[in-house]
């Protein structure tokens, strides 16, 4: 807060609560009484995590000491600063996930802010733009961006978003051919590339929509992803052919598999679950 102005409504508040400031710097872990006098004085400053223990340690209305607008964007601005010193993973979901999953990541140590990307169950081609701006958002000044991509979501990632400092990739039953994908669910809905080139969008009976503009894009297109990344998969994979997988690898050198025996597209056990944490545990590169 500026020294101006925060130092005289420290003192206004203590002396309210009938505090000295020997009691109040002990509360709030200074070294004595001086540093409390020296910010009354607006010769030191208060740090935000002292200003946020004082709210607590007192239970205070924060409007007691400052404008809560301006204490939220000084507060935001003091978070960003710290990004800097950390790392963050971004965990991106798939088909009818919530960003909320990213919970599920929370064993990494404190060195490392676990964030979910959010974004809502549209067609594939209309999400490039928010994806990429969301993305760009949540890993501004971080010194690490690690990513972690399930299912639909890995599609997402090394198409969108290739132009990233991303230092790490870890894909969960990765989508691995779009085009794939769309090719089996034409199949399984009677729909030839003619009849959907003809009527350009298809909306079948599951309420997927098809595009043949997006069809034809990936069918000729090469993405650009060039990030070390390790894939995990299941050998009951029922949504994803591991030939796609291995077409992958193959366009992808610095791309490492790892196949759990008896698991499907989802991981959703508690084994399963334990099996990516390992899993991710191991592959890991940290940065010094």
């Amino acid at each position: 807060m500026e020294k101006e102005t925060i130092g005289p409504k420290i003192k206004k508040f203590r002396q309210r609560r009938q505090l000295s400031q020997e009691a109040l710097a002990k509360s709030l872990g200074y070294s004595g009484k001086s540093v409390i006098s020296h910010i009354e004085n607006g010769d030191a400053d208060m740090t935000y995590e002292k200003i946020l223990l004082l709210l607590r340690e007192y239970e205070l209305d924060a409007n007691e000491l400052f404008e809560v607008e301006k204490l939220d964007k000084k507060l935001e601005a003091h978070r960003f600063n710290l990004r800097k010193e950390k790392r963050v993973v971004v965990y991106i979901h798939g088909l009818h996930g919530s960003h909320e999953e990213a919970k599920d990541f929370n064993y990494f140590d404190k060195s490392y802010d676990v964030v979910g990307l959010e974004y809502e169950d549209k067609n594939p081609w209309e999400l490039k733009e928010e994806i990429h701006e969301k993305f760009k958002k949540l890993t501004e000044n971080y010194r690490e961006i690690i990513v972690i991509a399930n299912s639909i979501g890995a599609f997402y990632t090394y198409e969108y978003l290739s132009d990233f400092s991303i230092s790490q990739a870890f894909f969960i039953s990765p989508v691995a051919s779009m085009s794939q994908l769309i090719f089996n669910i034409m199949m399984d809905n009677n729909i030839s590339r003619g009849t959907l080139k003809e009527k350009g969008t298809i909306v079948c009976k599951d309420g997927t929509v098809l595009n043949y503009d997006f069809y034809n894009y990936l069918c000729n297109h090469k993405d650009s992803w060039n990030i070390p990344t390790n894939i995990l998969y299941g050998s009951h994979d029922e949504l994803v052919y591991i030939e796609n997988i291995a077409e992958f690898l193959e366009n992808h050198p610095l791309t490492k598999l790892t196949i759990m025996k008896g698991a499907g597209h989802f991981f959703h056990t508690d084994e399963e679950k334990q099996f990516i944490k390992d899993w991710l545990f191991r592959s890991v590169i940290v940065e010094e």
